[in-house]
C-alpha cells in the first residue's frame, strides 16, 4: 500500500513538473478558472515553468542575472537561468528557509524555524552574517528596496530594516486575512506581497500599507497550490506557487522601463526639517529643482495621515518653507512624507 501511494505521488509530481500551464498569456492544460484582476496595471502571464523538482516551491529572488528559487521539503536553493529555465547550480541550506532578496552583492534569506535573517555569499553560499528581527512571529517575506530590507512577519506586519537588524518602521498588511505575507518584492516605489492562503498578489504603499492594486495569483488552487514568493527582474514580475504544481510564473505588468538595478531613484528635490526634535514648532524646507506634482503630508507611526501640507500640487522649481500644523502630540513620533510621482521620501519627526 505504501509503495503504491509513493509511486502515485512520484508520477503525479513528474506529470505536473513537465507541463506548461501558461504560454503567451493563455492558461493551457489546466481546469483552473481563477480570473486575473486588472486594476490600473496590466497583468499578463507570458510564460511559466518548473525547474524539474518535485518539491514545495517557496521564495524567489532575482540577482540581475539569475533567479534564485527556494524549496521547502528538500531543502535546497536553486540558481536558475531565466532565459533557458535551466538550473545552474544548487545549494543545500538548513531546513526552514522561506523567502529571499538580493541587495546587489549578497543574498538574504528569511528562516522560519530560527526566526532569523541570513546573509549569504552568492558565489560560495557561505554564511556571512545573520540577525534576529524584533518581532515574536516567524519571518516570511523578504524584499530589498535599494537601501533597506523589508521583512514580512506572519502576524501581518511588514518591517523596514537595516542590514544590521535595526528597525526603521513598520506598516500593516491591510489585506483580508492579513497573516502570512509569504513573499515580498519591490518595484516602482511600491511593495508587492504574495498572500499564501488568500491566493493574491498585492501592490501596497510603503508608508501606510494601503492596498493600491491586487491580482489573483496565477496557479493558485485552494487547498492544493499556494501563492509564495515574488520578485522583479528583466522587466517582469516573477512569482511562484508551492504545493501540487510548483511552478514559476513570468508576468508582464508593464515595468519594462523600470530600472532593473533596484537602486533608489533620487529625485531632483530635497526635504529637511529644523529643528528636529522640536518643542514648539519646526520648519519643513523643500527644494524643488524640476517642476513636478508634489504631495507633502504627516503620518503617525501607524501609517495614519494626521495632516496634509501640500496636496497634489504642481510645484514650480524653487525653495519652499512650511510650518507644522497644530495638534501634534508631545512625546510622539511622526513622519513627514514627500511624494513625487512614484518616489516616496519619509523623514522622521519627533516632538518633545
Amino acid at each position: 500500500m505504501k509503495k503504491s501511494f509513493g509511486l502515485f505521488l512520484l508520477v503525479t509530481c513528474l506529470a505536473f513538473a513537465g507541463q506548461d500551464f501558461f504560454r503567451d498569456g493563455v492558461m493551457i492544460g489546466s481546469e483552473n478558472n481563477f480570473i486575473t484582476e486588472n486594476q490600473d496595471r496590466q497583468f499578463v502571464v507570458v510564460d511559466s515553468f518548473n525547474p524539474g523538482f518535485c518539491d514545495y516551491s517557496m521564495g524567489l529572488a532575482f540577482d540581475g542575472q539569475y533567479i534564485w528559487n527556494n524549496y521547502a521539503w528538500s531543502p535546497r536553493i536553486a540558481r536558475i537561468n531565466p532565459q533557458t529555465y535551466q538550473v545552474v547550480n544548487i545549494f543545500y541550506p538548513t531546513y526552514g528557509n522561506r523567502d529571499m532578496a538580493f541587495d546587489g552583492t549578497y543574498l538574504w534569506v528569511s528562516h522560519w524555524q530560527t526566526n532569523s535573517i541570513y546573509k549569504y555569499d552568492t558565489a560560495t553560499f557561505a554564511l556571512m552574517a545573520s540577525y534576529d528581527p524584533p518581532f515574536a512571529g516567524h519571518a516570511h517575506g523578504l524584499a530589498w528596496d535599494g537601501a533597506y530590507l523589508w521583512v514580512g512577519e506572519e502576524g501581518g506586519r511588514i518591517y523596514k530594516m537595516t542590514t544590521t537588524g535595526d528597525t526603521i518602521r513598520s506598516i500593516p498588511f491591510n489585506a483580508p486575512y492579513p497573516s502570512d505575507p509569504r513573499g515580498l518584492g519591490f518595484a516602482d516605489g511600491h511593495l508587492w506581497v504574495g498572500h499564501q492562503g488568500y491566493g493574491r498578489i498585492y501592490e501596497i504603499d510603503t508608508i501606510s500599507g494601503a492596498i493600491l492594486n491586487w491580482y489573483n495569483a496565477p496557479g493558485y488552487v485552494p487547498g492544493w497550490n499556494f501563492q509564495q514568493g515574488v520578485d522583479f527582474g528583466g522587466g517582469y514580475l516573477w512569482t511562484t506557487t508551492g504545493g501540487t504544481y510548483n511552478r514559476i510564473y513570468k508576468v508582464d505588468i508593464g515595468l519594462a522601463n523600470v530600472e532593473e538595478s533596484k537602486k533608489m531613484t533620487v529625485p531632483k528635490s530635497s526635504l529637511s526639517i529644523f529643528p528636529n526634535p522640536f518643542r514648539e514648532n519646526a520648519i519643513v524646507s523643500l527644494n524643488i529643482e524640476k517642476q513636478t506634482t508634489t504631495t507633502l503630508s504627516i503620518i503617525d507611526v501607524t501609517g495614519r495621515t494626521v495632516a496634509t501640507i501640500v496636496d497634489d500640487v504642481n510645484l514650480a522649481p524653487g525653495y519652499y518653507r512650511y510650518g507644522l500644523p497644530e495638534g501634534l502630540d508631545n512625546g510622539a513620533v511622526y513622519f513627514v512624507v514627500l511624494r513625487i510621482n512614484s518616489f516616496v521620501q519619509p523623514v522622521k519627526l519627533v516632538k518633545l
